[in-house]
């Protein structure tokens, strides 16, 4: 069995997100002992079909924290929750990485800033952090930001907790990887749960990790261009090679794009930022109402477009 399994998951609303995910991870399995695995939150039957010729394993989740029934709960909410069973769900591996449906990888040598740290039992995370972020410049967002930090913190664990780690970065999970044996995965099994007594809040899967991480040790923190969040600031293309670069003038390649928030999508799709242009996508496979922006935002035609049609 190889060594690492890379996991993500979607429902159909963003499978077109997932598929430019999936094609960019094709230059990164056969680097790594990797296999695919994918996790199926309410995919069509087509987009199953397309799934089972390019992963290795196609998985339901069962609802492990008794979540269906809270408020606020959406089926996606499953794919927050199993992040912290992946050994339970996928055993035998020794390490796991998991990805957000809405990231795509750039450079592939990134990969390895987080699994090198896997392998020994270290958690790979990229902060939220970073100068050309907007919370960093702007005092307004700033304020905006640390008061949701300062909400999430105290609906999930209470004022004391929040007290403590409010004003820290957020560790985003969208993007994480772990040893097997790490006993951060036991911890963040029994903070998530503590989390879910008080209610589904948005970020429940996020703090959960990061508590578990401050309170035990075994971070390895990477540069935010390991998983640049698009939402906070968007990076900058190169003229001359079209590559997303962090968004200053000697701005280096950023590994790993996140498309993070669903109010950004259309933006990011007028800009082009989807996995090779979106060239992977017919427009029939976008959400309807982001169809207009992601034409758009396209560098060279959909098929059967040009001139005069």
């Amino acid at each position: 069995m190889p060594k690492l399994v890379i996991v993500t998951g979607s429902d159909s609303n963003m499978f077109y997100l997932a598929k430019g995910l999936i094609l960019s991870l094709r230059r990164v399995l056969p680097l790594h002992d990797a296999e695919l695995a994918f996790f199926d939150l309410g995919c069509t039957p087509r987009e199953l079909a397309w799934l089972e010729a390019r992963t290795d394993k196609l998985l339901r989740l069962k609802d492990d924290f008794n979540i269906a029934n809270m408020q606020g709960f959406q089926p996606y909410r499953l794919g927050q929750a199993c992040r912290a069973l992946l050994p339970k769900y996928l055993p035998g591996y020794s390490s796991y990485m998991w990805m957000d449906a809405d990231v795509w990888v750039q450079d592939p040598t990134v990969m390895k800033q987080f699994t090198d740290p896997a392998e020994k039992n270290l958690t790979a995370i990229v902060p939220e952090c970073d100068v050309a972020y907007a919370f960093l410049r702007e005092p307004g967002a700033a304020l905006q930001f640390h008061r949701y930090k300062l909400h999430q913190w105290t609906a999930s664990y209470g004022e004391d907790d929040a007290r403590k780690y409010a004003l820290l970065p957020i560790f985003n999970n969208g993007v994480f990887a772990m040893g097997a044996q790490s006993p951060i995965w036991s911890l963040w099994e029994r903070n998530m749960a503590l989390s879910l007594q008080r209610g589904l809040t948005a970020l429940f899967d996020q703090l959960s990790l990061q508590k578990s991480l401050l309170e035990a040790g075994g971070l390895h923190a990477l540069p935010s261009r390991a998983n640049w969040m698009s939402h906070y600031t968007q990076p900058y293309r190169r003229v001359e090679d079209g590559v997303w670069v962090e968004p200053r003038s000697s701005g280096q390649p950023i590994g790993i794009v996140h498309l993070i928030a669903a109010v950004r999508r259309e933006t990011y799709l007028r800009r082009g930022m989807l996995y090779d242009d979106g060239d992977y996508l017919s427009p029939e496979e976008v959400p309807e109402n982001l169809r207009e922006a992601f034409l758009a935002g396209r560098r060279r035609p959909v098929i059967g477009e040009g001139p005069g049609t």
